[in-house]
């Protein structure tokens, strides 16, 4: 009965994602913001596109290569988990093998890894890309020898492929970077991390954040650095920040929790008044912060969970369903939405430790296994 429920669950959470898809009002942007961004002309084309899936129809179960970023951070740990965990789920009648590749967050690796996977011959590709440019031609490679390519978490250098499940990463970058516009009234300097030079992920969100701020011409941005998505490097970086511009900086920029966690740390060990951020998440050591420290922020959100959403996606094409080549993962699973401070107590989990990012969709306890929990929680 539990596998007849989450199969009902899959179909539903497709067929809201092929309606958005198909219905979804376009944002707001500007012709010469689209002018300049082959990332956004590419997703706001893919998102009223469908892709006829018959040629890859065939009976299961499946057997599905995941080239994922790997164990390099705790994000990328609870997206393995929840892979793992789904795969179980939906059992072997489905899925009958799951291959793993662990990227380790280098496109240097990657691109051997998804070699070694299509020379096994599976069904369908999942692929988190590590490089958009250096992950193309494994893609390509991969629909040439018949193997469906499901982008998940970011892009690639091509449109060969047959669907990416995400989010417009530019829209994202803008949101945070038009919350600090609002909040300073139109007039302030800023500082701005990003995420890893050359991920997608972190180019494009940037880039948003940078049109955003270039459209006013009251806001300074002081500096630009990247913080690798590591909360010691983005802690060293602000401290650097803060002894160099003091309260000049008013208002920070982030492209993702682990940072936002290692700027709020630079500003407290400093004594200093925080300043708005543009960069929450759904990451509970941030929203601890944040709520211990009054701090006003516009959070985005990237869950680990959407690999769920990729496997089902995956299972939609095997099975010759039509889908959306842009698939947004806030249509499809919940808690997933944009927020601000406002909503931020509401996701906030006590009894989770500082490294976990929801939402999470598996059972607590494979949390605790994995020492995600706090103790006597």
């Amino acid at each position: 009965m539990k596998k007849l429920v989450l199969l009902a669950l899959v179909g539903v959470m497709l067929l809201g994602a092929s309606v958005f898809a198909q219905e979804a009002t376009p944002e707001p942007f500007t012709e010469e913001q689209i002018a300049a961004s082959p990332y956004l002309q590419s997703v706001l084309t893919r998102q009223e596109t469908m892709y006829d899936t018959s040629a890859y129809a065939k009976e299961g179960p499946y057997r599905i290569a995941l080239a994922a970023q790997g164990t390099s951070n705790s994000w990328s740990a609870l997206f393995d988990e929840h892979a793992r965990w789904y795969a179980e789920e939906l059992g072997p009648d489905v899925i009958g093998e799951l291959l793993y590749a662990d990227a380790q967050a280098s496109a240097d690796i990657q691109v051997p890894q998804v070699e070694d996977l299509l020379a096994q011959e599976p069904d369908a590709l999942i692929l988190v890309p590590m490089g958009a440019a250096a992950l193309s031609a494994p893609v390509e490679r991969a629909m040439a020898q018949g193997v469906p390519v499901i982008l998940c978490a970011s892009t690639v250098d091509t449109d060969n492929f047959v669907t990416e499940v995400g989010t417009n990463l530019y829209a994202s970058g803008a949101y945070l970077a038009q919350y600090l516009v609002d909040q300073l009234g139109g007039e302030g300097s800023v500082v701005l991390m990003a995420g890893i030079p050359g991920v997608t992920t972190s180019d494009v969100m940037q880039q948003g954040a940078e049109a955003v701020f270039a459209a006013n011409p009251g806001i300074t941005v002081l500096d630009v650095q990247p913080g690798n998505w590591s909360t010691a490097e983005a802690k060293t970086i602000m401290e650097t920040w803060i002894a160099q511009y003091g309260d000049e900086i008013d208002g920070v920029w982030s492209g993702g929790a682990q940072m936002s966690q290692g700027i709020v740390s630079a500003y407290l060990d400093a004594g200093a008044a925080i300043p708005p951020i543009g960069g929450g998440e759904f990451g509970n050591g941030f929203l601890r912060l944040a709520l211990e420290n009054d701090i006003s922020y516009a959070a985005w959100q990237y869950p680990n969970a959407m690999v769920t959403l990729c496997m089902d996606t995956a299972l939609a094409i095997l099975r010759g369903e039509p889908v959306p080549r842009f698939i947004d993962f806030q249509d499809s699973i919940p808690n997933t939405q944009n927020f601000t401070d406002a909503e931020g107590e509401t996701y906030f989990n006590p009894n989770w430790s500082d490294d976990v990012f929801g939402p999470i969709l598996f059972p607590e306890e494979r949390l605790e296994a994995l020492g995600f929990v706090v103790a006597g929680s």
